[in-house]
């Protein structure tokens, strides 16, 4: 688990020269603000024709109900749009599954619920101690967007600080380690979210138990690492992106190995399991939208709210969306979620590499392995 700013997260060290260190070469080729990189090489699930880009047939059989999915704000599995990568097997990609509208209701989880105490966010490490970080930092954020355009040498305001929130359990980042003590409870609904999404894929047993929720602001950047604090590699991480366009690499088990760059946008998920459960990927770049103050599609104030659960749109989410939208022009978001523990193990005991079997038949067969 890392976060987008180094000093707090954990990266894996590696041996390598740095003239062998690929991954970082390409990470600081994309990363570069003068020249900007080039961008034809970075693979767009939505519009493709790269021949890595296989794509994969959901199996029938993990399809969930359907009850639960319309909750949950996703379309029906028969309308999702899968993808793997020749080279990557474990990798899938969905491009924007979800119902016009309800991507809205998991931004507001994230900006309002998420960062409220007793979970854990990275403004307690730097002392502001707060129990709601929205309510008490959105006034300040409002007048820093309305009246200090231009102006570089404004203060940066509490939202601009809050970088992570933990939730479940809550990693130690000085001890690089998960703690049973260290817990809070799960939100249920990110843990049905998540869970329906592994049984579609084929991982029937993934137990959602860890969260990191990022935000970038469009000069933050992800450091290359590899997520290897879990004591289970054998379930995959499941990756859910809203907001701002970000640049993803994603490498090998060395940094000797050439990265693949893809864009995340707005609504896409992405798994990483098997091979590439323990491969070094980063964040280089937040492309700044076309029009400053845009929001990308899916967030959009026009956009009609089609068939969606009535859960999905509660009254004081619809009354406020205006400010949450404030806040998406010039922010990405990510929520990672894991799986910690060995299915009956428990902590302190980590899963063996052999059992690293996290590559559901179906999506094998579709990459010809």
């Amino acid at each position: 688990m890392a976060t987008p700013y180094g000093s707090i997260g954990s990266v894996q060290k590696d041996d390598s020269a740095e003239s062998d260190d690929v991954f970082r070469n390409e990470y600081k080729r994309y990363k570069a603000k003068d020249p900007a990189p080039k961008l034809d090489e970075v693979i767009d699930f939505g519009a493709s024709r790269n021949k890595k880009v296989i794509p994969v047939e959901i199996d029938p059989k993990n399809i969930t109900d359907q009850e639960s999915l319309t909750r949950l704000g996703l379309l029906h599995p028969s309308e999702w749009r899968v993808f793997g990568l020749e080279g990557f097997l474990g990798f899938l990609f969905i491009l924007n599954p979800w119902r016009r509208g309800s991507q809205r209701y998991w931004v507001t989880r994230c900006l309002r619920d998420f960062p409220c105490k007793p979970n854990v966010t990275n403004l307690d490490k730097l002392q502001h101690g707060v129990d709601n970080v929205w309510k008490e930092g959105y006034s300040e954020y409002r007048n820093y967007r309305l009246q200090g355009k231009g102006k570089k040498t404004q203060p940066k305001t509490l939202l601009h600080k809050l970088r992570w929130t933990t939730l479940g359990y809550h990693y130690d980042w000085d001890k690089k380690e998960y703690h049973q003590e260290r817990y809070t409870e799960f939100p249920p609904d990110l843990s049905q979210l998540s869970t329906h999404v592994a049984q579609t894929l084929g991982f029937p047993h993934y137990k959602p138990e860890s969260a990191i929720v990022n935000y970038y602001g469009l000069d933050s950047q992800l450091g290359g690492h590899v997520d290897h604090q879990e004591l289970d590699y054998s379930k995959p991480i499941i990756s859910f992106s809203f907001g701002q366009t970000a640049i993803f690499l994603l490498g090998g088990k060395t940094k000797s190995v050439k990265p693949t760059a893809m864009f995340l946008q707005n609504g896409d998920i992405m798994v990483m399991s098997g091979d590439t459960r323990l491969a070094y990927h980063g964040v280089p770049k937040i492309l700044k939208p076309p029009i400053v103050g845009q929001l990308p599609e899916g967030l959009c104030e026009d956009e009609r709210r089609e068939r969606l659960h009535d859960s999905m749109l509660p009254s004081a989410m619809e009354e406020t969306w205006e400010q949450s939208a404030l806040f998406m022009e010039e922010c990405r978001i990510n929520i990672t979620v894991r799986q910690v523990v060995a299915e009956g193990k428990g902590f302190g005991k980590r899963s063996c590499d052999d059992e690293l079997q996290t590559e559901p038949k179906r999506t094998k067969e579709a990459q010809g392995s």
